[in-house]
């Protein structure tokens, strides 16, 4: 609540929340995606739990790729926003 806060009053933070928001998802699918990896051997007896979980896996590495593409577009963003506000106050200052 304090960055979400700080953020809201111009304070000088390196991420938005939103950005914040979808490391933290990508993170943990992230760490969800390995364990996939433990419960496929678990479910090596059983194909229906283990197509589950494939599909599952299977729909988590999408997720993760498209937040992935969101944030960099996200980054891409604030890092176009810092440059010109930059130059806006290199200019200003001469």
């Amino acid at each position: 609540m304090a960055n979400q806060n700080a953020s809201n009053q111009g304070g000088n933070f390196p991420l938005n929340d939103l950005c914040y928001d979808l490391i933290t998802v990508i993170h943990k699918k992230s760490k969800a995606l390995e364990a996939y990896d433990k419960y496929l051997r678990d479910a090596q007896n059983d194909n229906e739990v283990r197509q589950l979980f494939e599909q599952i896996r299977q729909q988590d590495t999408q997720h993760v790729q498209q937040l992935q593409q969101h944030l960099g577009r996200l980054l891409g963003q604030q890092s176009g926003n810092t440059s010109s506000q930059s130059a806006g106050q290199t200019r200003g200052g001469l």
